[in-house]
């Protein structure tokens, strides 16, 4: 039988420099692994909390990073970033009413513009349509890319092929020929059946992979 010896805590000066360390290195999997030793000393720390949540996120542990900023939340409860954040995590998660619940509950109006969107695509997720259309029209008017791809793939799913085909058209004008929004217009093209059109599409996603990552050798 052996004896467990407690746990030693890192100096903070050192705790800090390795940590932003891993991070800058995009180890996350180890920042994480020392932020979490770091709470055990300091369970309520603000600052481990939030780049323990930050690690979580980013290497796709959503329901980690959500737990995390719900967290935060109860340490921090008049910080309306955490807030926003705990509830973009538990849709990446895939809890869409845990979500917009949690969306529902922000009542800041410098975030109106993040709340709607992400009640519309909570709702989206759930096939609420209405719901969803209802959310993007209470975004700002003017022009802007998540609405205009948002309401796209709201007529794509009501089988407007021709309306979501506008919209992505609409959004490519703003930000060019993203691979996204080119896939998007591929899938439109298909049901349409302009099949040469679909196909133009897609090899230009591909021509663009081979560009800008010879690495992955498509095409040799």
């Amino acid at each position: 039988m052996a004896f467990i010896l407690p746990s030693r805590r890192t100096p903070d000066g050192l705790i800090t420099q390795t940590i932003y360390g891993y991070i800058k290195d995009q180890k996350f999997d180890d920042a994480i692994a020392a932020l979490q030793q770091e709470l055990q000393f300091l369970p309520d720390s603000r600052a481990a909390l939030s780049l323990l949540a930050h690690c979580q996120y980013h290497v796709g542990y959503f329901e980690q990073s959500a737990s995390t900023y719900e967290q935060l939340v109860r340490v921090c409860p008049d910080n309306d970033d955490y807030k926003l954040y705990y509830a973009q995590s538990l849709y990446k998660a895939g809890m869409y009413p845990e979500a917009t619940k949690a969306a529902m509950r922000l009542n800041n109006p410098d975030f109106a513009k993040q709340v709607n969107t992400l009640l519309a695509v909570t709702a989206y997720e759930q096939n609420d349509l209405p719901g969803c259309r209802q959310q993007l029209e209470r975004c700002p008017a003017g022009t802007d890319l998540e609405v205009t791809v948002n309401t796209g793939c709201v007529l794509f799913k009501e089988k407007d092929y021709e309306g979501a085909a506008a919209k992505f058209n609409e959004a490519a004008a703003i930000e060019g020929k993203q691979p996204e929004l080119q896939y998007n217009l591929a899938l439109c093209c298909y049901k349409l059946k302009q099949y040469s059109q679909a196909l133009k599409h897609l090899a230009e996603i591909v021509d663009r992979g081979v560009r800008e990552h010879p690495e992955l050798g498509v095409g040799r």
